[in-house]
């Protein structure tokens, strides 16, 4: 994955026919079909057993990626952003559900925290390979990105399978009418939807870096084309060093929504270097991008942190994949609407239109807070 987000929506620009305008609108448009697959297949995880239903969404994302090479137009871009939404939403939802049912007792956040630092890992390795492609410029470059994305899919999927059947969470037979009212708790859990709504607007943050400051680097900075996948791939080694040792201080939900608050300024710090590099000096840029970048870094560590606490600690643990489910819903809408927002805003608006989306992405992180002491209060008290 790290080979094709710091290089992937340069590709559908320069190749594809398409403006910015255009690309940014299909992604979206496609994105968008495809968001309700995070619930019904979150479900089907708890219900079915989540390893299969893993392996069956990485299969679909492996499509998506290599179906890249066919889009020619808006309708075709639209098409194949929706499958990748469809692959990228079962294997959150259902890979949550898998860490509740592996991870002991009250470990999941801190299991997808360590998951998260290997991810990174992977990131990084990926972005050197797009770092040449964009130093490269040429289609054959960005075709062995495209090609190699897709494979990577399918070799975790086959790694994936090597592991034993988790049985489901859900497994009692309940009559119809318990089963109606049951089914879908999730959705009528008011303190989780609220939740996901502040996390799907605070993580519009995830999208500055994989989409805005490649872009922001190429076409407004005096800054060598390949800073635009050396940034992520400096982003993914700090959020990997960074991502345990800085979320240790969670003990619960409050220290969670702590750290989620703090991590709004840090965005709008980072955010303001990043506009500040557009048209200075080369070596000013590069100085300015990547303190910005190490900024941002912590800042997303607080964050996910924070957030991965937040969407254990506030779900049912029978319903774990509906649950995650319904959080990777909100992150797939912003996903989803972050293509039209972000890159019009921060080329377009220049400094103005950065400090917008900081301001944005504050106020989100302390909803956040908010809502977690409201949870909190309503909680029944234990008896004495």
């Amino acid at each position: 994955m790290g080979m094709f987000l710091s290089a992937g929506t340069i590709f559908l620009i320069k190749f594809t026919g398409l403006s910015p305008v255009m690309v940014g609108l299909g992604l979206t448009i496609g994105s968008l079909i495809g968001v309700w697959a995070d619930v019904l297949v979150g479900d089907l995880a708890d219900r079915r057993g989540s390893r299969e239903v893993v392996i069956g969404s990485m299969a679909l994302e492996a499509v998506g990626s290599i179906s890249l090479l066919l889009v020619h137009n808006l309708w075709s871009l639209i098409a194949v952003a929706a499958i990748a939404a469809i692959g990228r939403g079962g294997t959150s939802s259902a890979r949550g559900a898998m860490i509740g049912v592996v991870a002991e007792q009250g470990k999941g956040a801190r299991l997808r925290a360590y998951l998260r630092a290997v991810t990174n890992v992977g990131l990084a390795i990926g972005t050197l390979s797009a770092a040449a492609a964009l130093a490269i410029g040429t289609r054959p470059a960005f075709l062995f990105l495209i090609i190699t994305d897709a494979a990577t899919f399918l070799i975790a999927a086959a790694i994936l399978s090597r592991l034993p059947h988790l049985p489901p969470t859900r497994v009692a037979k309940l009559d119809d009418a318990v089963a109606g009212e049951r089914r879908w708790i999730a959705l009528r859990d008011r303190h989780y939807l609220a939740l996901t709504i502040a996390e799907a607007v605070a993580s519009l943050q995830y999208w500055v870096l994989v989409q805005a400051l490649p872009v922001w680097i190429v076409f407004k900075t005096a800054a060598p084309r390949a800073m635009a996948a050396l940034a992520l791939f400096i982003a993914s080694i700090a959020v990997a060093a960074m991502q345990v040792p800085a979320t240790r201080s969670i003990e619960g939900p409050r220290s969670a929504a702590r750290l989620i608050t703090l991590s709004g300024p840090l965005f709008l710090i980072a955010w303001i270097m990043m506009a500040l590099s557009a048209g200075t000096a080369a070596w000013i840029a590069i100085g300015l991008l990547l303190v910005a970048v190490l900024v941002h870094s912590l800042a997303e560590v607080w964050q996910a942190g924070g957030t991965f606490e937040l969407s254990f600690a506030l779900a049912q643990p029978e319903a774990l994949g509906q649950y995650q489910g319904v959080m990777g819903l909100g992150q797939s809408i912003a996903a989803a609407v972050a293509p039209a927002i972000v890159i019009p805003l921060c080329l377009d608006g220049g400094i103005y239109g950065w400090f917008a989306l900081g301001v944005v992405v504050s106020v989100a992180g302390l909803m956040c807070a908010l809502i977690e002491r409201h949870w909190t209060r309503s909680r029944p008290r234990p008896a004495k």
